[in-house]
């Protein structure tokens, strides 16, 4: 004799406890997924922030590292030097080098120095250029007048390449040591440039502050401390020199 077979469902306790289940799992997910979205999207905003800064370096190696200074040493100099360290710097970086432009031939003029703006309360970072037609004017000399072409914010502004950077620093090298910025650039192996920059959402912030040009160079004022240090961010780049690549 057969015995009937007997089949048992879910009873509603147990398939409340399967949908808690699921779902605190699907919560638990959702959490996962928002926080990697969320660490994926702040990494990628800090890489768009310094992306001006990091364009700006790019651009300096670039044009200051082809200066020929076989043919002429004065082709490349720094200017505005601050001794009161140990080892000097240049605050300002000129070079005659070559760029394709609009002018006759391609050999123009580049420079890199930072400047105070009064309304944003902030440092920027500024690119010379002159076109080769302008440069050859200047050059075309018995004696090439290098302190003529060698000027900023003539006879138009310069150009902001960054904004929000500061403490601009040039430092001159023969093999590993860094050297005076005033010995003859003939001999220099290398350029080491150092700069500070921060995002334009961080810089915003300073204009409603009391901060003025001497915070800038203030790092143990409190003003420095709260709206300028968090936020900064140090670039450093070594440029080789054309004539010992």
């Amino acid at each position: 004799m057969r015995r009937a077979s007997t089949t048992h469902g879910f009873t509603i306790a147990e398939l409340l406890i399967a949908v808690a289940i699921t779902l605190i799992i699907i919560v638990i997910l959702f959490q996962v997924f928002a926080a990697a979205a969320r660490q994926w999207q702040s990494a990628d905003q800090r890489i768009d922030t310094f992306r001006d800064a990091r364009a700006a370096m790019q651009l300096m190696t670039r044009e200051l590292s082809r200066a020929d200074l076989n043919g002429d040493s004065k082709m490349l100099r720094l200017s505005d030097i601050y001794s009161g360290v140990t080892p000097a710097f240049g605050k300002e970086v000129y070079a005659i080098t070559p760029i394709p432009n609009e002018g006759k031939s391609d050999l123009c003029t580049v420079g890199y120095y930072c400047a105070y703006d009064g309304v944003t309360k902030a440092f920027s970072l500024k690119r010379v250029f002159k076109n080769s037609d302008d440069t050859y004017n200047s050059l075309a000399h018995t004696t090439p007048d290098y302190d003529a072409i060698y000027q900023k914010d003539m006879p138009n502004p310069d150009e902001i390449v960054a904004a929000y950077v500061w403490d601009f620093k040039v430092f001159p090298g023969v093999g590993k040591d860094i050297v005076a910025p005033t010995s003859d650039p003939a001999t220099w192996d290398w350029l080491e440039v150092r700069f500070k920059s921060m995002s334009p959402a961080s810089g915003r912030k300073i204009r409603g502050t009391a901060i003025d040009i001497s915070t800038w160079f203030d790092p143990v004022s409190p003003l420095y401390q709260t709206f300028i240090l968090p936020y900064e961010q140090q670039f450093v780049s070594r440029i080789a020199l054309r004539q010992h690549q």
